[in-house]
């Protein structure tokens, strides 16, 4: 039993099909051709055709192959704050403005009451209030995510759902996942839980394809949200940090934990319960910058010394998100800088540390911690790192063996067509590659470091 996910990104879209115990029987991708069509500084815009295209593709090479026919269900995840005009009749109105377009600033002004002061020119609200303000739209025109128009393509019609992960920057009450009433006569969808079928694959396509069945639609997620379900965080307590140019946390938690900062924000999980979440300037860029492809090395270096005396905040830029809000904050590297294993070995703790930080941070706002996090990203990949977040958390890592987008979309898929939590197939699908546990090792060298980093982010604080 085959299910679907569909991840459509800024450079293409990847389709991967999943069995139900989590293996992986087909891949396909194809590329777009044109990342973005604006001519001008600070807009960002595809052709949403562009998009049908490239998946049309995908799934022609998928399906060319007869057994991987045999699917039952699919999901699709994009990219949040990607939003397009489309006509009553399903085709688009106009260009598809991207996740970083930044043209509708004085709009954002006007809907910070919407998102508690503090909208940026990036949410989807504020760019359909400037297509509204400075496009010829059809009378008819309704408002998509770029996850909404593949489903509207796959459907055969615009009449179709959005997720409230979506949803989140167009201004969707988180609490109620339904819009506000001053959003109700924008032209937007009906808002759903990620993972609900809300329908099937048109006949065309499915005879098209030569497939066996009736295929259900299910909905999907912003790519992130995809990504931590592919996570193997699945419980209350769970959560996934994802190192790569920067470091992205989230977790799982019962109650909704509220910052009065906006360090932290919460989505909904499709089963009831919050989805905190956050993001740090610092993480592996630091370590690239300096030693490109020598990391294999120098691991091996670092490996034989195992302490430095190098206190080192792991950001290459001023300002930080997380676990402190400051636009001024300057990172901090003390030691000699000519001493490069000591340097490389002050990265890796000071990822470690902002890592312990953050957790601190939850669990202050009455959030949980489980004994388990579940590692993703480029920092994965680093078994040094590892060992050191390991010992530094004093928790098991565990590093899932597919942690992609299209991934969580077919665990959407899964869950949707049986009618069951995202939860329950997020433990039944996701693979654990390997798990790094703590062994007690320099227990006292590590808890003083912390302490030691801990006031040196105090002193760099304004």
């Amino acid at each position: 039993m085959g299910f679907l996910g569909i991840d459509l990104g800024t450079g293409g879209v990847r389709c991967l099909l999943v069995e139900e115990d989590g293996g992986i029987r087909a891949e396909t991708s194809h590329e777009l051709r044109n990342r973005n069509l604006a001519r001008d500084a600070h807009r960002s815009e595809q052709d949403p055709r562009e998009w049908i295209f490239s998946l049309e593709r995908s799934l022609e090479e998928l399906f060319s192959t007869p057994a991987n026919r045999d699917i039952h269900a699919i999901a699709v995840d994009s990219t949040s704050g990607t939003v397009l005009p489309v006509c009553g009749d399903g085709q688009p109105a106009g260009m598809a403005l991207l996740y970083d377009d930044m043209r509708a600033a004085e709009e954002a002004t006007n809907c910070d009451e919407v998102f508690a002061g503090r909208c940026s020119p990036t949410f989807s609200l504020p760019k359909i209030l400037w297509m509204q303000n400075h496009l010829d739209l059809p009378e008819d025109v309704i408002f998509l995510h770029a996850a909404d128009f593949l489903n509207s393509w796959l459907a055969g019609t615009p009449e179709i759902p959005t997720d409230f992960t979506n949803a989140m920057k167009t201004g969707v009450d988180p609490v109620l996942g339904k819009w506000p009433r001053g959003l109700k006569d924008l032209g937007l969808p009906e808002v759903v839980a990620p993972g609900r079928r809300f329908g099937f694959l048109r006949e065309d396509l499915r005879r098209r394809w030569r497939l066996p069945r009736e295929v259900a639609l299910v909905s999907g997620a912003t790519d992130s949200n995809a990504a931590f379900y592919a996570s193997g965080a699945a419980s209350p307590g769970d959560w996934s940090t994802t190192i790569g140019t920067t470091m992205a946390f989230k977790g799982l938690s019962e109650a909704r934990i509220e910052d009065p900062q906006a360090r932290i924000y919460c989505h909904r999980h499709p089963d009831g319960s919050w989805l905190p979440g956050g993001a740090s300037n610092a993480g592996g860029e630091v370590v690239r910058r300096r030693f490109k492809d020598r990391i294999e090395e120098m691991e091996h270096r670092a490996r034989k010394r195992g302490e430095t005396r190098h206190l080192i905040y792991p950001s290459v830029r001023e300002g930080e998100r997380l676990p402190f809000a400051s636009s001024t904050f300057q990172p901090f590297s003390d030691g000699e800088q000519e001493d490069e294993v000591g340097y490389f070995l002050g990265c890796l703790e000071g990822i470690a540390y902002l890592e312990a930080l953050v957790f601190e941070l939850i669990e202050s706002f009455g959030g949980t911690v489980a004994d388990s996090v579940f590692a993703t990203g480029g920092g994965a990949r680093s078994d040094l790192s590892l060992e050191v977040r390991a010992e530094v958390l004093g928790k098991r890592i565990s590093i899932p063996a597919h942690p992609h987008s299209a991934m969580g979309a077919a665990i959407l898929a899964a869950a949707g067509f049986h009618k069951e939590t995202v939860g329950t197939w997020s433990r039944r699908m996701v693979k654990i590659s390997h798990i790094v546990e703590p062994k007690g090792r320099r227990e006292n060298y590590y808890r003083d470091r912390l302490l030691q980093f801990k006031a040196r982010c105090h002193q760099s604080l304004p």
